[in-house]
């Protein structure tokens, strides 16, 4: 009588038989592997290395600031700082939105709208052609929107950003505004 095996194998062109070949040599390494002797002695966790000395007492590292810096806030800029070299800080430039950010662009078929923050939190709406705070919007680029006022004053701000001062009107080669 043949003994027959509980699985079959697979057939001889099939890509499962090498796997299925290597099983056996792969369990004879595991039992190899486990009879040879190996022993790894560990240190036992928290003992100091040497005998008979205590571990050293863990002190907070002290950090020594000199009081200059200690006394400076770190997230303004340092030419504002008394004592830096600056007599007075220079007072802020004059916001020409007055204060109303352009935070983006909702465009919804062929029209497109231009998201305006105001200074107390109201949303609106600018088309282009519109006014806002005295400056009509030109047009909406993907690097900001471009307002005018006159026909020599251009303002390019960064969406989301507050705008810089235009130039100062009658600076040389630049005729004075006409609003």
């Amino acid at each position: 009588m043949i003994s027959r095996l509980p699985f079959a194998l697979p057939p001889r062109g099939s890509p499962a038989r090498l796997p299925f070949l290597l099983l056996p040599v792969l369990a004879a390494a595991a039992v190899v592997q486990l009879a040879i002797p190996s022993h790894i002695d560990l240190p036992v966790g928290g003992t100091p290395a040497r005998i008979g000395e205590t571990a050293p007492a863990t002190m907070p590292p002290v950090v020594v600031t000199p009081p200059v810096i200690a006394s400076r806030d770190p997230f303004s800029p340092v030419a504002n700082q008394p004592g830096a070299g600056a007599t007075a800080p220079a007072p802020p430039p004059p916001d020409p939105l007055g204060g109303a950010i352009i935070a983006g662009v909702v465009q919804r078929g062929q029209l497109r709208l231009a998201v305006v923050q105001r200074a107390n939190g109201a949303v609106r709406y600018l088309a282009i052609g519109g006014q806002l705070a005295g400056w009509r919007l030109d047009a909406l680029t993907p690097f900001g929107p471009r307002l005018s006022r006159g026909r020599h004053r251009i303002l390019t701000p960064a969406y989301g950003a507050h705008p810089s001062p235009p130039p100062i009107s009658g600076a040389p080669g630049k005729p004075a505004d006409d609003q």
